[in-house]
């Protein structure tokens, strides 16, 4: 376990941590209709509009993208999950798992890496849903 940890710690590139304001501020967070607050002492970010984050990527390689939800939340959180503008990924939280904390994987595409520095990754709520809530956000070397 100690030594299936270090190999993931050591491909991590950037890491946000929602909710809370450094990171936030470092991080250039842009948001719209959006909230934060503790939960198990976590912080989370959601929104009923979209929210954004600015994460470092190595240029002209893939990444990956991993989130952090909390496995309970439910109700109409659904929401877009888009690199620079384009869309990667749909997520829907609804009972994924009851009870804990679970990290979701994304293929950052290398083209939206390509000759950058820095991505933006941005939560977009469907209409009428939230987006949401976001426990942690990082960027990894893909394996």
């Amino acid at each position: 376990e100690t030594e299936k940890r270090k190999a993931f710690e050591a491909r991590i590139i950037d890491e946000a941590k929602p909710g809370e304001q450094q990171s936030e501020t470092d991080h250039n967070l842009k948001s719209e209709n959006s909230n934060s607050g503790d939960f198990h002492n976590r912080k989370w970010r959601d929104a009923t509009g979209w929210f954004s984050y600015e994460l470092k990527v190595r240029k002209d390689k893939p990444a990956t993208l991993v989130c952090a939800y909390w496995g309970g939340d439910s109700g109409r959180r659904e929401f877009d999950i888009l690199v620079n503008g384009e869309k990667i990924a749909a997520q829907k939280l609804n009972h994924n798992k009851p009870g804990e904390f679970f990290e979701v994987q994304y293929s950052i595409p290398e083209n939206l890496t390509k000759n950058n520095e820095k991505v933006t990754i941005k939560f977009q709520a469907f209409p009428e849903s939230i987006a949401g809530g976001l426990f942690g956000i990082m960027t990894l070397k893909k394996e």
